[in-house]
């Protein structure tokens, strides 16, 4: 039976765990920064005990007899999480770092954990976790992806290797963020400034039209906590795919542009002001419009 730790305990991390444990993997330990969070971490350790995880103390507890561990913490700590572990980590243990970040980091974290004897592998995950759970497809790069990858698939995950050097996964996955995370800034800033003008509906309708195969008010319904939830890591990766446009010579007008706009929302602390999270884009304009801060 393969056993797998998670570094991030996460949306990410727990879906990741719970679709592992179904699969037949062993999912032993879970170590987050939160679980030093004096207000965040009973929730973090009743999420893990509630899966049969042991929310670990450190990454040493956590990693400690695992054959694969799976680091999805958020894009900024990608490094430091590796640092954090590689002096706990041995030979024969896969070290699969899922965060989303740009190839020179993501090369950075492989010479930290290779140094401890393991074999570490990015993945670039091309698609939302939720829904799709384990079945999120994955590119994997590295020394040794195609092993990783047949261990993986045999656990029901949906990963293929794209070859042996570190930062091609992740260099896939950055330049598909313009778009992805682009899009959501785009919708964001759209719809806050139809809010103002009142004309939220008839934009919506003027997009359906131009664009009916896409059911614009589900979408807009559907980005609502998302926003809320993740804008932050989502700025931070976007100033990743900012670094790593400018190494293949792109200036990143457009991912700078949705960073900002990220990090506006991010900084109007709805996450901590709501009592729970907008579930339709109606809630969504109307809390920011109660915070009285101009986009």
């Amino acid at each position: 039976m393969t056993v797998v730790a998670f570094l991030g305990y996460g949306e990410a991390g727990g879906i990741l765990a719970q679709g592992l444990l179904a699969a037949g993997a062993e999912v032993r330990a879970a170590y987050d920064i939160l679980i030093d969070d004096a207000d965040k971490s009973a929730a973090l350790k009743a999420k893990a005990e509630a899966a049969g995880i042991e929310a670990s103390i450190s990454a040493a507890e956590a990693v400690a007899g695992a054959d694969v561990v799976l680091s999805a913490v958020v894009s900024d700590q990608t490094v430091a999480a590796a640092e954090n572990t590689a002096p706990h980590l041995k030979s024969g243990q896969f070290y699969l770092d899922i965060n989303s970040t740009s190839p020179d980091k993501k090369k950075s974290a492989a010479q930290l954990v290779e140094a401890s004897g393991a074999d570490y592998v990015e993945a670039a995950v091309m698609d939302l976790v939720p829904p799709h759970g384990i079945r999120v497809p994955m590119l994997l790069a590295g020394r040794r992806a195609a092993a990783l990858a047949e261990i993986l698939s045999g656990l029901g995950m949906d990963v293929s290797a794209i070859g042996e050097n570190i930062g091609d996964a992740s260099a896939v996955k950055m330049v598909r963020s313009v778009f992805m995370k682009g899009f959501t800034a785009i919708l964001l800033e759209c719809l806050v400034a139809a809010n103002k003008l009142g004309a939220e509906e008839a934009i919506l309708d003027s997009l359906q039209v131009s664009f009916p195969d896409l059911d614009w008010r589900a979408t807009s319904d559907y980005y609502a906590p998302r926003l809320v939830q993740h804008s932050k890591r989502q700025a931070a990766e976007m100033l990743s795919v900012a670094d790593t446009l400018r190494g293949l010579g792109v200036e990143p007008m457009t991912a700078l542009s949705s960073a900002a706009r990220l990090e506006w929302m991010a900084g109007l602390g709805l996450d901590e002001t709501l009592d729970g999270l907008p579930k339709t884009y109606t809630q969504l304009l109307a809390a920011i419009r109660d915070t009285e801060v101009s986009p």
